[in-house]
């Protein structure tokens, strides 16, 4: 008898796992296919912001730094309002 509660529990789990890995396949892929969009605008307001080419090195790390400090207060954002009580 415990054997297949212990199946029925492996086999629930296994759906429940499996689930979140197509959720997060999925995510990363949406995600990826917005990186381009997302990365090129940035990188063209950072290159009229500092009035340098585009093609420059140091618009790429602008853009890159620029990015990870709106992500940054995004997340801190979200986890604020998202905070247990």
């Amino acid at each position: 008898m415990n054997i297949l509660k212990t199946s029925k529990s492996f086999k629930k789990e296994l759906k429940r796992q499996l689930r979140l890995a197509i959720v997060a396949a999925i995510g990363f892929s949406v995600a990826y296919a917005w990186r381009n969009a997302i990365f090129d605008s940035f990188q063209n307001w950072v290159s009229r912001l500092l009035d340098v080419q585009k093609e420059h090195y140091t618009t790429e790390i602008y853009t890159a730094l620029t990015i990870t400090f709106i992500g940054v207060i995004l997340i801190f954002a979200t986890a604020k309002l998202l905070k247990d009580r």
